[in-house]
C-alpha cells in the first residue's frame, strides 16, 4: 500500500545548509512534504479465517504502522497511526504540518461486537483534503444474534462526512456469491456515511478482475506521476462494464424520481469506480 512517508533520506541527501535558508523558503520546503496518504481501516471477525485475514492484511500494509488492534469478536487496526513525516522532524516542520493534519477517527461498536476494548480514541493523523480511507475487513459485521453493523458506523460521523476519499476492498463486497441487495446494502451505507466523497473507489487484487467481468483501460500518467507508473493507472470502465455501477443504479432508480426533501436523493449520483489496488494511490492523485 502507497504511503507518502516511506520514503527515508540517505547519508548523502542531507543539506546542513538547510538552517541557513531564509524561514519563508523554509516552510514551503516543508509544506512539499505534505503529500496524499492512504490510511487502511479494518474491521477483521475473531473466527475461523482470523489468521488468514491478518496475513492479508500484513500483506496489505506492508512497511506502514498499524495499531487500535481488536482481537475480541470484531477486530479493528487502523492504519496511519503513525506520525507523517512532517510532524515527526522538527518543531518548525511540526508546526507547519499540523495546518494540515489532525488527529481523527476514534470508534466506538457495540458490545455485542466484541467484548474488549469497544472504544478508543482519536489516534490517527489525517489530512481530510488529500488523504484517503480505505475500508477493508468485514464492511458489515454481525453480531451473535445475526443482526448486521456497518463498520462505517463504528466511526465518528463528524469524521466520516469530512473524508473526500474513500475506497473498499472489491473482496469484502462479496460479489458474486452475496445477492445484490446485500452488496448495495454494503455500498450505501458506506456511501450514506462518506457524503462528501462524490465517487467510492472499489479496489480489486491480482485475479479479481475477471470476478468483476472487467477489463481496464490504460490511462496515461499524470504529470505529478512517475513515468514508470504510467501502466498503473487505469479509467473507470463504463457503466455497461462496471457491476459495481450497474447493482448502485438498479437500487438506486427507484429513488431517482423522488423529490429533493428525500435524503436518497442526494447520493444517487455517486459513481463506483472499479480500480486496480495496486494503482490506488496513482488514481487517488490524479482527482
Amino acid at each position: 500500500m502507497h504511503n507518502a512517508d516511506e520514503t527515508s533520506a540517505s547519508p548523502s541527501a542531507s543539506f546542513p545548509q538547510f538552517t541557513s535558508l531564509p524561514p519563508e523558503l523554509r516552510l514551503k520546503i516543508w509544506e512539499y512534504l505534505v503529500q496524499p496518504r492512504i490510511v487502511v481501516a479494518c474491521c477483521l471477525e475473531r473466527d475461523g479465517r482470523l489468521p488468514e485475514r491478518r496475513a492479508q492484511l500484513r500483506k496489505r500494509t506492508a512497511g506502514e504502522c498499524t495499531s487500535g488492534y481488536m482481537d475480541n469478536g470484531c477486530s479493528g487496526i487502523t492504519n496511519g497511526s503513525c506520525s507523517p513525516v512532517l510532524l515527526r522532524i522538527s518543531r518548525e516542520a511540526r508546526s507547519v504540518g499540523l495546518r494540515f493534519y489532525e488527529l481523527t477517527f476514534s470508534w466506538r461498536i457495540s458490545k455485542l461486537l466484541s467484548d474488549t476494548p469497544v472504544s478508543q480514541p482519536a489516534r490517527v493523523w489525517f489530512n481530510f483534503a488529500l488523504d484517503a480511507l480505505y475500508l477493508t475487513g468485514e464492511l458489515e459485521a454481525f453480531d451473535a444474534y445475526g443482526f448486521n453493523s456497518p463498520m462505517v458506523y463504528f466511526l465518528r460521523p463528524e469524521d466520516t462526512r469530512r473524508v473526500r476519499h474513500v475506497a473498499c476492498a472489491f473482496a469484502e463486497l462479496g460479489y458474486p456469491q452475496l445477492e445484490s441487495d446485500q452488496i448495495f446494502g454494503c455500498l450505501w451505507h458506506v456511501a450514506d456515511r462518506f457524503r462528501a466523497a462524490e465517487r467510492l473507489l472499489v479496489a480489486l487484487s491480482p485475479g479479481e478482475e475477471e470476478v468483476a467481468h472487467c477489463k481496464f483501460a490504460v490511462e496515461r500518467a499524470s504529470k505529478a506521476s512517475k513515468a514508470s507508473k504510467a501502466e498503473k493507472c487505469v479509467v473507470t470502465l463504463t457503466d455497461e462494464d462496471n457491476i459495481m455501477q450497474k447493482i448502485w443504479e438498479g437500487w438506486m432508480g427507484s429513488v431517482s424520481g423522488r423529490g429533493a426533501r428525500d435524503d436518497r436523493t442526494q447520493l444517487v449520483d455517486t459513481k463506483m469506480v472499479l480500480v486496480r489496488e495496486e494503482s490506488l494511490a496513482d488514481v487517488i492523485a490524479g482527482f
